[in-house]
């Protein structure tokens, strides 16, 4: 072999041995790949129930375990939900774990006080229902009983039977119980009480406990004063037929209490009202005919409402008479008779009315001058807030 043959066959060798050389340092720097290592459960629950149960681990049955008894289940680190159940199913009790350590964890699934407590509760609703039964069966003997000794003013006496009639669901005892509550009759005055017996007296169906309930949302006694939730009531109970009702509402629409003014549905709910027998509902309805305030201004329509509501004893309604006399609005002008009306009123209770009556006898307006006489008027209106009146004692003095 030549020289030349031999040089080209050792450099042949020498590049397959440097490729055989790179190969192996490429294997060699690849890293080995070790199966990755299975999870070993690393901890044991040992539950146990004091009353015979089904029980379950993270929702998954388990199966049963005898009262005062155990079960083991193995079980990984984490949290996890183990729940047992009476075999009627009737109690339950879910315990959340958090299972940090190895080793046997202990879980007391504790069932009875579970179950003593809901048939305590059943035992308790079951005398409830019997008690109440018991009160429903005598409530109107209750009210009878708790009525009669309101007649006789036993207030004191009456309360406790008529909350008996109320709590038997009988619901006018609910609403007499409210006006005692109202007025202090018997014991304390109490217009939260009193509100609270209305409402439930309205919502029973008895109207006259809506008109109260609304009455005092009106007035704010017993609570937050509430003119929105005073026309609900009122509405309830002008819809049940009840006039007061009707008026009360009639006189929010006019003041604009409660929501927007609106003189025609309070001349509408008036009208109502006094075509009914309401003589209250008469004389507003006369307001508004002298005012004008929702239909054409008409003394003389407002005069024949005025007459049938004083009639009736609305004394109001004779004041405004003893007015359109006085300053012959519709009619001539009348002093005799404006002096008859304004005398009623002030009999009964109207001091604007016994200030005028005072003035027709300072001046002999409708009959001679008598100073004495307006002076024990002005004095009665005076003392019954009429500021005119004090001043008017003076100049006579």
């Amino acid at each position: 072999m030549s020289a030349k043959c031999q040089t080209a066959i050792k450099l042949m060798i020498a590049v397959f041995a440097l490729g055989q050389g790179m190969v192996i340092a490429q294997q060699n720097d690849v890293p080995i790949l070790k199966p990755k290592a299975k999870l070993v459960t690393a901890a044991t629950l040992l539950v146990m129930c004091d009353l015979a149960c089904d029980w379950t681990l993270d929702g998954e049955k388990k199966g049963h375990i005898e009262a005062g008894r155990s079960a083991r289940e193995k079980t990984d680190f984490g949290q996890h939900e183990v729940a047992g159940a009476t075999l009627d199913g009737l109690d339950k009790v879910e315990i959340n774990l958090d299972i940090k350590e190895i080793g046997q964890t202990i879980v007391h699934i504790a069932l009875q006080p579970v179950r003593s407590a809901r048939l305590k509760a059943a035992q308790s609703a079951q005398e409830e229902a019997a008690h109440l039964q018991e009160l429903r069966d005598h409530a109107a003997d209750r009210f009878k009983e708790g009525y009669a000794l309101t007649e006789q003013k036993r207030y004191g006496e009456a309360r406790p039977l008529l909350q008996k009639a109320c709590d038997g669901g009988d619901m006018v005892g609910c609403f007499d119980l409210a006006l005692l509550y109202e007025h202090g009759d018997g014991g304390s005055q109490d217009y939260s009480q009193a509100r609270t017996l209305y409402q439930r007296s309205c919502e029973g169906g008895y109207i006259d406990g809506c008109t109260n309930a609304g009455s005092l949302y009106a007035q704010g006694r017993g609570g937050t004063q509430d003119y929105f939730v005073a026309r609900t009531f009122y509405q309830k109970a002008c819809d049940g037929g009840d006039m007061v009702g009707c008026v009360n509402l009639g006189k929010l629409y006019d003041n604009g209490n409660g929501g927007s003014q609106d003189y025609s549905q309070g001349r509408t709910l008036f009208q109502r009202a006094c075509e009914s027998g309401n003589i209250e509902g008469c004389s507003m309805l006369g307001n508004l005919y002298y005012d004008g305030y929702g239909v054409k201004q008409d003394y003389t329509q407002a005069r024949k409402l005025y007459q049938r509501s004083c009639d009736g004893g609305e004394m109001n309604a004779c004041f405004a008479l003893g007015s359109i006399y006085g300053l012959s609005q519709g009619v001539s002008e009348d002093f005799f008779q404006a002096r008859t009306f304004d005398q009623k009123a002030c009999d009964g209770g109207v001091m604007g009315a016994c200030f005028m009556l005072g003035l027709y006898y300072e001046n002999g307006y409708g009959g001679k001058k008598y100073y004495t006489m307006a002076l024990t008027l002005f004095q009665k209106a005076c003392d019954g807030g009429i500021q005119k009146a004090c001043i008017e004692m003076q100049h006579l003095h």
